[in-house]
């Protein structure tokens, strides 16, 4: 097993199921939470096909009856859409409006989201857009009848034996964080390098979801347009449900980075070496790129 020197925060690379690399900075352990992050959109496409396959919610219907007072163009907008970033809504920051309190509800949140013109007419367009995946949110509690976190912890993290994770900051055995409101379905995941990896190698082994929802959650569903760069360890060139799908050092991966003020994230599923890659970490700073490169080295991938 390798470790890797100077880094801030906790990795974990496994291969076959087996521990290839596994690092921690102090005073960080292998067993620290960190906030996830944007790794956090794939738990809420987990939790949309898990009510999808138990016929709860319909991916190609229009989601505007779970969103009352909603504009008239949300009347094409699907929950594929939202899932996919291909709704036309614009992402924090590009509009007016999306200060957020700490206190707030998901049902208060949804109003600060702008109801005016889209960036593009629903399906004909990728724009990622955190605020799509908070109406994702809002909907799977509404279809499952129960709160968002509740849905999860209940439905994905407890059926996967992730018991470090949680929903909204831990009460303990957490890094110190900067003051940023848990947003549901977008940054609210808490989780560790060990769950992390745990969750890859169960749910893309065949573990909580079935073989075609799967197969959805990891389709190449909507181009992003990205370009490939030099320096860059990781590539994206589609979106599926909350994932990004591409290359990590050469491999077809799944994967999500993250970040969020005080911190970075990452974590790939590589299907071919069965791989797991996770980084979480509690440097802003830190380039994923250049890290996940060494991981990729450590373990042999690449």
């Amino acid at each position: 097993m390798r470790t890797l020197e100077g880094l801030r925060g906790a990795a974990q690379v496994t291969v076959g199921g087996s521990v290839a690399v596994q690092s921690a900075g102090p005073p960080v352990t292998l067993g620290t939470r960190f906030p996830v992050a944007s790794i956090g959109k794939q738990f809420a496409a987990v939790a949309a096909l898990l009510l999808a396959e138990r016929g709860k919610l319909a991916l190609d219907r229009p989601v505007a009856p779970w969103l009352p007072g909603s504009p008239p163009w949300w009347r094409e907008v699907t929950l594929h859409h939202l899932l996919t970033h291909t709704s036309g809504l614009p992402h924090w920051g590009t509009e007016p409006g999306f200060e957020v309190d700490a206190a707030m509800a998901i049902a208060d949140r949804l109003g600060l989201i702008p109801q005016g013109t889209p960036a593009s007419r629903p399906g004909l367009g990728w724009l990622y857009s955190s605020p799509g995946y908070l109406l994702v949110a809002s909907i799977v509690e509404q279809a499952a009848q129960q709160p968002y976190g509740d849905f999860l912890t209940e439905h994905v993290f407890g059926p996967l034996g992730m018991a470090a994770t949680t929903i909204g900051r831990p009460e303990r055995d957490a890094v110190a964080a900067p003051a940023l409101p848990p947003m549901a379905g977008t940054s609210d995941v808490w989780s560790t390098v060990g769950d992390l990896t745990r969750y890859h190698e169960q749910l893309h082994t065949g573990a909580l979801l079935g073989f075609e929802s799967h197969a959805v959650l990891t389709g190449p569903l909507a181009p992003t347009a990205e370009e490939p760069r030099p320096g860059r360890s990781f590539f994206a060139g589609h979106y599926g449900y909350g994932l990004f799908v591409g290359t990590v050092g050469g491999h077809r991966a799944y994967f999500h980075p993250g970040d969020i003020p005080g911190f970075v994230s990452f974590a790939a599923w590589l299907p071919g070496p069965r791989a797991s890659v996770v980084l979480l970490s509690d440097d802003e700073h830190t380039d994923v790129h250049a890290v996940t490169r060494q991981l990729l080295t450590a373990a042999a991938l690449s």
